[in-house]
């Protein structure tokens, strides 16, 4: 190699720039005539290290830094150089104790502080890792680097709530950078403040509009606020920056699955699982889309892939693979003990635990390990025991509570027989049925209506599936029809108005599991619930219970159908895409002043008699 030209003079920017220009061989040879000629010059010893590290002989570059930190004791860039060495070698934890030595010598050096960080994380030492980048702040109050790299850690670990207190200085630090809007979205997304969310994301936008993920965010919240036309707009727009990429092509299928435009979302969501394979959420949008369309076999089998989707789904701790039951044809069920297991929301569990009486049939002895709100309703079914505490079960089998309905091949719509739809299945207790019967004495000839107008605000169609209990005021006026709350929950938002205690009869506070309120709802003539675990419970007790639904319904309820292939006595109430709430309770009212007036000339014939 000939000679470099160099503009420097000092040996140290010369083996630099020699270095920087990749010409190893050149800056070695500078290096070790230097080193050298100046034994005692700490630099040249420490650059020899460097060069030598290039040369992979990484064991003669420790003895250079040895001699270089010996000649300068408070050296950042020897610590840094070690660190460097050791991770060349694998050892990570050693590099992490050579940088952050650097730190407490040079505590004012915010990249010391990331790469310390990243050191951390790296091995999976996550309790050091927020230590390290505020101590690092706590020295660099101003660096908006490790801002944002304790913006990243904390998002990454779900701590939403603090990771905003962290954008939030990052905004004062630099005005208008499109990353913080965009991660401040997503916080506000995650702790349930949706309306702020859908701000941040557009002020993303706003300054960037090439910003793909804050496209696929604002997508993936505007239709839980009601607007599916923004959602596909912006889904849109995402494919059309980018019209390859998976999240671009699953979050479009999914705006086509909210307008149940059901071959257009299987096309995409597919699409994306072709261009990534291992995408746990769209694999359950496919799922999810397939049984909603009717496709109840394909549906169910895609569905068994939800345990890929590890943030979302949890084996319980006591799973075996080898005791997972396979089903009926596989592994007959007669003289063997069976354990199910609640997977999912309270609803899910009421709907399916239907399943242990059909296990029953086939001869086993069935176990449930469900919540412990629902336990003792569980228990009302005939032979099935519940897991609690101070008990011990043994089976022989166990079975997630959703791969029942595929082991025994449900399907409502090709082959709605073989559904178990015999009701009622579950029961208030006697006794609890025969308080509340005393307790509604006083409103005796008049139709008893329960209602629950909201759930809970985390599930993902909250203010879709709610409506505002001033939509229900029609009902409380209607004559000869008494109201009564079912309504656990405050309802925030929903909860937007007051009836008087004549007008919505609240024995709510006394209701303390779901066997007190099944103990009421037995003693009703009917209920109006919205998609929640109260509809479930009320039509699983077999009494007629209307449920509104939301322009994009849950799976379970098809699409267009009036009645429910879980239940015989469930009636469905759907809403448009462009029918406002309002309308929507106004026919189901009118629908109850008709009924309400049947009971009535019912009641008037029966007292003639």
């Amino acid at each position: 190699m000939s000679a470099m030209s160099y503009v420097v003079t000092t040996l140290e920017d010369r083996i630099d720039q020699a270095l920087s220009m990749g010409a190893v061989q050149e800056a070695f040879e500078i290096a070790s005539s230097g080193a050298a000629q100046q034994p005692g010059n700490w630099a040249l010893q420490y650059r020899l290290g460097l060069v030598f590290v290039r040369l992979n002989r990484v064991h003669e570059a420790f003895a250079r830094y040895t001699q270089a930190l010996q000649l300068n004791p408070l050296s950042t860039e020897v610590r840094v150089a070690l660190a460097n060495a050791y991770l060349a070698l694998g050892d990570g934890w050693t590099a992490a104790a050579w940088v952050s030595d650097a730190c407490r010598i040079a505590p004012n050096n915010a990249a010391q502080w990331l790469q310390l960080a990243q050191l951390l994380a790296a091995q999976k030492r996550v309790a050091e890792v927020e230590p390290a980048l505020r101590s690092g702040l706590g020295a660099c109050p101003e660096s908006f680097e490790l801002l944002g790299a304790l913006d990243d850690h904390l998002i990454q670990h779900k701590r939403f709530a603090d990771a905003l207190h962290v954008l939030e200085r990052m905004e004062q630090l630099k005005p208008g950078v499109p990353r913080v809007a965009l991660h401040r979205g997503f916080c506000f997304e995650h702790t349930h403040r949706l309306r702020e969310s859908i701000g941040h994301y557009k002020e993303a936008i706003a300054r960037d509009g090439n910003l793909f993920e804050a496209w696929v965010d604002l997508a993936g919240v505007q239709w839980r606020l009601g607007d599916f036309a923004g959602t596909m707009a912006a889904a849109k727009q995402a494919y059309a920056l980018q019209p390859a990429h998976p999240f671009a092509l699953r979050i479009l299928g999914t705006a086509h699955l909210h307008y149940n435009q059901f071959d257009e979302a299987e096309r995409l969501l597919r699409a994306a699982l072709a261009a990534q394979p291992s995408f746990p959420i769209a694999t359950v949008d496919l799922a999810l889309m397939l049984l909603l369309a009717g496709n109840f076999e394909q549906g169910w089998r895609t569905y068994l892939q939800r345990w890929n989707d590890t943030d979302r789904m949890v084996r319980p701790a006591f799973f075996k693979p080898d005791l997972e039951w396979l089903g009926p044809e596989k592994q007959p069920v007669a003289g063997k003990r069976v354990l199910i297991y609640a997977e999912q929301g309270l609803g899910d569990v009421i709907n399916f635990i239907r399943y242990a009486q059909v296990l029953q049939a086939d001869g086993a002895t069935v176990y449930a390990v469900v919540q412990p709100a629902l336990i003792a309703l569980v228990e009302s079914m005939p032979g099935v025991v519940c897991l609690k505490a101070n008990t011990n079960i043994e089976a022989d089998y166990h079975v997630a509570l959703l791969e029942l309905p595929l082991h025994y091949r449900s399907d409502p719509v090709r082959e709605p027989d073989l559904i178990p739809r015999s009701t009622p299945y579950l029961h208030a207790p006697a006794d609890k049925a025969a308080v509340w019967a005393e307790r509604l004495k006083p409103w005796a000839g008049k139709l008893k209506v329960g209602i629950t107008w909201a759930g809970h605000h985390i599930h993902a169609n909250h203010h879709n599936r709610c409506m505002p209990l001033s939509s229900f005021m029609p009902a409380m006026h209607i004559e000869g029809v008494q109201c009564f709350s079912l309504q656990k929950s405050e309802g925030g938002e929903f909860s937007d108005c007051t009836p008087n205690a004549q007008e919505l009869v609240d024995f709510t506070p006394e209701l303390e599991d779901f066997t007190d309120t099944a103990g009421l709802v037995a003693n009703l003539d009917m209920v109006i619930c919205i998609d929640s675990s109260v509809a479930h419970l009320a039509a699983a007790m077999d009494i007629p219970t209307w449920v509104p639904l939301p322009p994009n319904p849950d799976w379970r309820w098809l699409t267009e159908r009036t009645d429910s292939p879980w239940y015989p006595s469930m009636r469905l109430f759907r809403r448009g895409h462009e029918e406002q709430k309002a309308e929507q309770m106004a026919r189901i009212c009118a629908e109850l002043q008709r009924v309400g007036a049947e009971f009535q000339a019912a009641a008037a014939s029966n007292s003639l008699v």
